[in-house]
């Protein structure tokens, strides 16, 4: 019987040894874009799956308040510099007492300061794209009113993506960062990348080490979810 045992586990080998190595595709970043003021949220200016530049506005916030507050704000500082500069001149002068002009210096200076703030309140009802991107799911409905810190909606950057393999320990080409991967979708494209990341800790119970491999995605031939295995062919 062991004879026997020893005899299938070694024909077992073989094909043990060819099991395929599976790969899975993710967004090369992701993250989750939430409010940073209390408004309420006007229409996204993209659909999910719709692709967007850094820097173009994902959605507004209604401004209208911290517009007011702003102008507000601009006439306080315009008050307090001409104040400020007035005790300056009078200070030279002697028309007027040290306590006063830093009086004057103290209240220009927080009328700055305000005015500073309102400027990043208003900068704020723009939420903009931190990278090129997509919306893969919008979290917070257009017309609600949100409060700061809640998330609004979560975008990745698929323009480039990263297949996740778990590959033997021991083998130097697929462990070593830079060397070129390949790998045969599900679909039966094959596609290349350089080796990006390697964990730096391996499974013990497997003997494999997980790697990360840069795929260049700009023309959008591959979605992020998609999956395959390695391909060690020609």
């Amino acid at each position: 019987m062991k004879f026997a045992a020893t005899v299938i586990l070694l024909a077992l080998l073989p094909l043990l040894a060819a099991e395929p190595v599976r790969a899975v595709l993710f967004p090369f970043r992701e993250t989750v874009i939430s409010s940073q003021l209390e408004s309420r949220l006007l229409p996204y200016q993209f659909r999910i799956g719709q692709h967007f530049k850094k820097g173009e506005v994902l959605v507004q916030l209604d401004a209208e308040r911290f517009e007011l507050e702003h102008k507000r704000a601009a006439d306080q500082y315009d008050f307090c510099k001409t104040t400020y500069e007035t005790r300056q001149n009078q200070r030279q002068k002697g028309f007027t007492s040290d306590y006063e002009l830093k009086k004057s210096e103290f209240e220009f200076k927080m009328a700055q300061n305000a005015l500073n703030e309102s400027k990043l309140r208003l900068k704020y009802c723009s939420v903009i794209a931190p990278f090129d991107g997509k919306i893969q799911e919008i979290t917070t409905r257009e017309y609600e009113t949100v409060r700061p810190g809640q998330p609004l909606c979560r975008i990745i950057d698929d323009n480039h993506l990263l297949a996740v393999l778990n590959v033997p320990q021991g083998n130097k080409t697929l462990t070593t960062p830079g060397n070129e991967v390949r790998i045969k979708m599900d679909s039966g494209e094959i596609v290349s990348g350089k080796m990006y990341e390697v964990a730096p800790q391996a499974d013990h119970r497997t003997g494999t080490v997980r790697i990360r491999v840069l795929l260049d995605n700009r023309r959008w031939r591959l979605a992020a979810g998609s999956t395959g295995e390695l391909y060690h062919g020609k």
